[in-house]
């Protein structure tokens, strides 16, 4: 079952990475991506929230194991290359015919979401950045926070367990660290 939902994952990634990305797909991202699905897969949300989508990787691999969600993405397009990289998430929905709305906009000026099942954060990775993001998706069950291999976004993860009382099961894929929140 793991190896043929690895397959599907890396497929996937394989048909939607952006040419040219500085953000090399190998071995090592495969398996960031395969650990992220495989906890969806678990969870089988119907409705996802994600904050800072940057090229759709992680909604890729997302729909791919739950294709029947209803996605909403939130991006801040602070970087130099938001624009490409939008663009191209725009072509991953179109391709994968994802239920995905991109909402184009710092995460720190949303004051509210809606409902959802799971939550991803990858946005903002300064402590408060961070903080903020992960009290922004509080009233999700499952919350995955990706890129604790910062410190400062592991010590937000902290800090929002402990207010919130929420267990925190850490992810070490070989790229970086992750941190499930429940």
């Amino acid at each position: 079952m793991k190896s043929t939902l690895r397959a599907k994952i890396c497929q996937t990634l394989v048909d939607c990475w952006r040419p040219h990305d500085w953000f090399a797909l190998d071995e090592r991202v495969e398996n960031h991506y395969f650990h992220k699905a495989a906890i969806v897969a678990d969870l089988k949300p119907r409705r996802v929230i994600e904050i800072g989508t940057r090229c759709g990787y992680s909604l890729a691999c997302f729909a791919t194991v739950a294709p029947d969600a209803r996605y909403l993405c939130i991006d801040g397009a602070m970087d130099a290359d938001s624009l490409e990289c939008l663009a191209h998430w725009q072509s991953v929905v179109d391709r994968l015919a994802i239920d995905a709305s991109l909402i184009i906009v710092d995460s720190h000026a949303v004051k509210s979401l809606p409902p959802a099942d799971f939550a991803h954060v990858d946005g903002d990775h300064s402590f408060a950045g961070a903080l903020a993001d992960l009290c922004l998706v509080a009233h999700v069950p499952a919350i995955l926070a990706d890129d604790c291999d910062n410190a400062q976004v592991k010590a937000a993860v902290v800090q929002f367990a402990t207010d919130r009382r929420r267990s925190v099961d850490w992810i070490n894929d070989g790229l970086r660290q992750a941190a499930v929140l429940t």
